[in-house]
C-alpha cells in the first residue's frame, strides 16, 4: 500500500482558503438536499472587493472552483453514506 501523502500548505494558499470559507455558503441548496457550485457572481464580487482583478481573477476563479469541486464531491460521498 503506498504511503499517504501529507498536504503541507504554502503561505500563498491562505488567500484561497480564506476566500473559500467566506464563499462556501454562498450557493444554492436543493429542496431535497444537494449543493450547487459557488456562483461566478459570488466569486467575482469577492475578488473585486478584495482587489483581485485583471488576469489574476482567472487564476482566483480556477482555484476557488477547484476547491469547491472537491468540497462538493466530499458532500456527495457523505450523503451516499448516510442511512436513508
Amino acid at each position: 500500500m503506498p504511503e499517504e501523502q501529507v498536504f503541507e500548505p504554502a503561505p500563498w494558499h491562505e488567500l484561497y482558503w480564506r476566500a473559500f470559507e467566506a464563499l462556501r455558503y454562498d450557493r444554492q441548496y436543493g429542496a431535497f438536499g444537494g449543493e450547487a457550485p459557488i456562483s461566478y457572481q459570488a466569486i467575482s464580487i469577492y475578488a473585486a472587493d478584495h482587489g483581485i482583478g485583471g488576469e489574476d481573477i482567472l487564476l482566483f476563479r480556477r482555484f476557488i472552483t477547484a476547491i469547491d469541486r472537491e468540497w462538493l464531491e466530499h458532500v456527495a460521498a457523505e450523503q451516499k453514506r448516510k442511512p436513508k
